[in-house]
């Protein structure tokens, strides 16, 4: 499981057509002072409003935290400090991610382990054993 969602951050930090957007309208905001401060403003701005309505989405119905997540992002592409928060963030996501697999596969081992008899496949309602008649 953990290798699935290591997988999946990698496949996404490889970037895709949006990314590629992002550092071509980056490249050309360089070359020019105000389209720099334009581009600057308009992350500040962006990242702002994806966290602030990621706040509000922690107390009302919607993905609050992945907004707060996007907006992180989103400032990442522009301040070092939110890089490395974002790095900082993902190594504790994986961290608990893989916490929780072991301890889901642990409890499953002890329950296998202690059950009394052996477990018969199939559905519940057919695996009811019939007492023997003597």
């Amino acid at each position: 499981m953990s290798s699935e969602l290591h997988e999946e951050i990698e496949r996404g930090e490889q970037g895709g057509r949006v990314h590629q957007f992002v550092l071509r309208m980056r490249a050309v905001s360089d070359r020019h002072p105000a389209l720099r401060v334009l581009h600057k403003a308009t992350v500040i701005v962006l990242g702002t409003v994806f966290v602030l309505a990621g706040i509000v989405m922690l107390v009302t119905p919607g993905p609050g935290w992945l907004s707060i997540f996007l907006g992180i992002g989103i400032w990442s592409t522009e301040f070092e400090w939110a890089h490395r928060l974002n790095l900082r963030i993902k190594r504790a996501a994986l961290r608990v991610w893989r916490w929780w697999t072991n301890l889901v596969a642990e409890r499953r081992y002890r329950r296998a382990r202690d059950r009394p008899r052996p477990q018969k496949q199939g559905p519940r309602h057919l695996r009811a054993e019939t007492p023997e008649v003597s």
